[in-house]
């Protein structure tokens, strides 16, 4: 198997909305029986073409995550960058036209955000602009396919919550984050043994950290399997910049989006087919965005805890901790 077929793509859909879903509820949203879900799911799994990801939300981070945007200089060695990768805290690199980009968190104020990034110089590897996010609207977990109807989409989605949702205490969803972070679909029984509490008391955790935006489980996979073989980087500026970034949010290209601090405060990354979408791309964002550079991706190293291989697969996963 080297690439996705329709049912796959279902699939794959229906888990970045519940990660947790039965595969009967999954099976009636994309058509197919059970078993037949089951077994797709777990030939994506095999060959590294589709994974499933426990991720803190954009809510989660603006509460407790400062996240600096990197850039190093080509000349950087591929040695190197994977020896970055490997760290904790780098979320994501990406290799760029312009350079190699990495995102930095760290939930221990500015400052500390500064000694991990005179870590990176001090591997080696040579800095040549850093920005500081100001806010992240959005994040690679957000991003999903376009497959399945909003019917369908409906069969998968929880029952609405009445009032507002409280969420788990920080230590009980960092607790939960840890345990769910090797398999989201852990079932309740193994992850109340994991936390010491009741197999009812373990659902209910995850529904409430779920509903009340502190935790997104979903599902990842290979892009280029899936057709979409190109990406970019897009700064831009924009009067209003909350209202730009929101708008960014919405297009279904976009799979990263941060206000950074910076004369082009706007940080886009998109993914597409073909690099002639760009255009298409903009256009959509809205005519009072001023795009100042662009640049095109080459390839993606790192996402949301996974090393890549060259064809997009996930080859290993480093626990997120920052």
């Amino acid at each position: 198997m080297d690439a996705f077929d329709e049912l796959d793509l279902a699939i794959v859909h229906a888990l970045q909305i519940d990660a947790r879903a039965p595969w009967t509820r999954v099976a009636a949203a994309v058509g197919a029986d059970p078993a037949t879900v089951a077994r797709h799911w777990q030939a994506l799994r095999d060959e590294s073409l589709a994974w499933l990801t426990a991720w803190p939300t954009p809510e989660r981070w603006s509460s407790t995550t400062d996240v600096a945007v990197v850039l190093l200089d080509r000349s950087t060695t591929p040695e190197r960058i994977d020896e970055l990768a490997r760290l904790s805290w780098v979320l994501s690199v990406d290799e760029s036209s312009a350079g190699w980009l990495l995102l930095v968190a760290g939930a221990a104020g500015l400052a500390a955000l500064g000694e991990r990034v005179r870590t990176l110089d001090e591997t080696g590897a040579r800095i040549r602009r850093v920005d500081i996010a100001a806010a992240i609207p959005a994040e690679d977990s957000n991003w999903r396919l376009r497959v399945l109807s909003r019917g369908q989409q409906r069969l998968l989605g929880a029952a609405p919550q009445t009032g507002e949702v409280r969420a788990p205490r920080p230590e009980v969803v960092a607790e939960l984050a840890e345990a769910l972070e090797q398999d989201p679909r852990m079932p309740a029984a193994a992850l109340g043994t994991a936390l010491g509490v009741s197999e009812a008391t373990a659902r209910r955790t995850v529904e409430r950290a779920v509903a009340a935006g502190v935790l997104r489980l979903g599902c990842d996979l290979a892009m280029p399997a899936a057709g979409y073989r190109r990406g970019a980087v897009l700064w831009g500026r924009a009067a209003d910049a909350e209202a730009a970034a929101a708008r960014a949010v919405q297009l279904p290209e976009a799979h990263r989006v941060g206000i950074l601090v910076g004369p082009a405060p706007l940080f886009v990354c998109v993914r597409a087919r073909s690099l002639t979408e760009l255009q298409r791309i903009e256009h959509a964002w809205g005519a009072e965005v001023e795009v100042a550079d662009r640049w095109t991706v080459l390839r993606e190293v790192k996402r949301n805890g996974h090393l890549l291989d060259a064809a997009g697969r996930s080859s290993a996963r480093v626990p997120v901790r920052w």
